[in-house]
């Protein structure tokens, strides 16, 4: 698995700092001038040759210059498949709600409003994609291009926000990174960068600035917070394996990007005995540990309220922490994780206050941290399907074990992880199914079932989708069926 470590420049001369500078304006140039041929349809062998006669480039950093620009191709048009592919079900979605008659005059309107909206977005995606066009792509982002024509940012200051990278990949055959190497000298770190002047044997003049690795020290023990990056960064380079460097340069500093892969660690905690199911809810994680026989142990709930409305940096930290305790424990019972493996998809218009509840929902930043932490102490994680993990729960198991829907919903991803099936209880295969479907029931899969089951229940009482409602009124709800 790779990681990325953000470490900075420090302590570079005048001189330095205009070497870096002009390397930027050319690599940036160079990206620029690959990304228009690449649209025109030229070869990419032909087009890295050109880029390097053209820019005075060597030939590994008009790859990177090209490939950087082909990737960014290739991502504006995923994004134009997945922005059709919403707005087409967003139409389809709001066409099935105007079919209901007893739609108010006011209501249909609107959604007839919003309906020509999303056709006009759907029909505008799928005219680039029928014609193999991207949407007009601006360096430098459009918040600064605005700003520049509005006249609230100079023109230098236009040109810094174009020109502020450069990008290297690593070569394992030349012993990690040939343009951006980071080399250690007497205990010091330093970044030698391949210039684009040349010395009289025609090869690059190389300057060397030290760079700052992080490592973050407790004032009270003097001992490692975190992860001690330095320390996996500084092994990984004796290895002589390849890595990926990025200079970025933001308010006059250059920080550094730089991925490697991390050291592939023995599995010390797994599934073998027990597992604990874990349902990501953008206020914390619920835990649920079973055995392998798929039995209840002990249920809980790390909460964290302030992931809601945090900012940017302090929620990373909150998601950090809850991943530490989650690790801790699992390390503490020496089992494995199973988690549900998330994809979320804008293709739905939702009310303001759920809208607001979901964009804060940071599960992918949340599952991210949790599978690097699992792979750097050697936990067994295992991601499942996370169809019906709460209806079944909640329908199943909360009533029986005192569970909240989410914790009902933990139990059932780690019962998934063992493969187990989720059967109906019979009082509610007898009270919720109706008679003409229980000859063909059986051959229904487990999902249709639980779909047909949960319908059926909505249909008796509306109310009945607020989950705390099933939880109190079970017994009232399966006598009134």
């Amino acid at each position: 698995m790779k990681i990325t470590m953000k470490a900075i420049l420090i302590n570079a001369t005048n001189d330095q700092n205009e070497v870096i500078d002009s390397m930027m304006l050319v690599f940036c140039s160079a990206i620029r001038y690959a990304f228009k041929r690449i649209l025109e349809g030229m070869n990419i062998r032909i087009l890295e040759k050109e880029v390097s006669h053209k820019y005075n480039l060597n030939i590994r950093q008009s790859k990177d210059a090209v490939e950087s620009a082909r990737q960014t191709i290739l991502s504006q048009k995923e994004l134009l498949k997945m922005n059709y592919y919403n707005y087409k079900n967003k139409c389809m979605a709001i066409e099935n709600i105007l079919k209901e008659k007893t739609l108010s005059e006011k209501k249909r309107k609107a959604l007839l409003k919003k309906l020509d909206k999303r056709q006009r977005k759907a029909s505008n995606f799928k005219n680039f994609i029928d014609n193999n066009k991207i949407p007009p792509v601006i360096f430098g982002t459009k918040k600064m291009f605005l700003k520049r024509c509005k006249g609230l940012i100079s023109n230098k200051q236009w040109k810094e926000c174009r020109n502020n990278r450069i990008y290297s990949r690593g070569d394992k055959s030349k012993s990690g990174n040939p343009n951006l190497r980071v080399i250690i000298k007497n205990g010091m770190t330093f970044l030698e960068i391949s210039t684009l002047e040349k010395t009289a044997t025609n090869r690059a003049l190389k300057i060397q600035v030290p760079i700052y690795l992080p490592q973050k020290l407790s004032r009270k023990t003097g001992k490692i917070n975190g992860i001690n990056y330095r320390e996996l960064f500084v092994n990984h380079v004796q290895t002589g394996e390849a890595y990926q460097v990025e200079i970025l340069k933001k308010n006059n500093k250059y920080y550094c990007h730089i991925t490697f892969e991390l050291p592939k660690v023995d599995l010390v905690c797994t599934g073998h005995n027990k597992i604990i199911g874990i349902d990501t809810n953008p206020d914390g994680f619920a835990l649920t540990m079973i055995d392998n026989h798929g039995n209840y142990r002990w249920h809980s709930y790390l909460r964290e309220h302030e992931l809601l409305y945090a900012r940017g940096d302090r929620r990373k930290n909150l998601c950090g922490e809850l991943v530490k305790q989650v690790v801790l424990i699992a390390k503490a019972y020496g089992c494995g994780i199973s988690v549900e493996d998330l994809k979320f998809k804008n293709d739905r218009d939702v009310h303001s206050k759920f809208a607001r509840t979901k964009h804060q929902f940071v599960y992918r930043e949340l599952l991210t941290m949790l599978h690097c932490a699992c792979c750097r102490e050697g936990i067994e994680l295992i991601k499942v399907n996370p169809a019906y993990t709460s209806k079944i729960g909640l329908y199943k198991y909360c009533h029986q074990y005192g569970m909240s829907v989410h914790n009902g919903a933990a139990m059932v991803i780690g019962r998934r992880s063992y493969k187990f099936k989720e059967k109906i209880p019979k009082i509610l295969k007898n009270k919720f199914i109706e008679n003409k479907f229980k000859d063909k029931f059986t051959f229904y899969n487990e999902w249709k079932k639980w779909s047909m089951v949960s319908k059926n229940i909505i249909k008796i009482r509306k109310e009945v989708k607020n989950p705390d409602l099933w939880l109190a009124n079970r017994k009232e709800l399966i006598r009134f069926a």
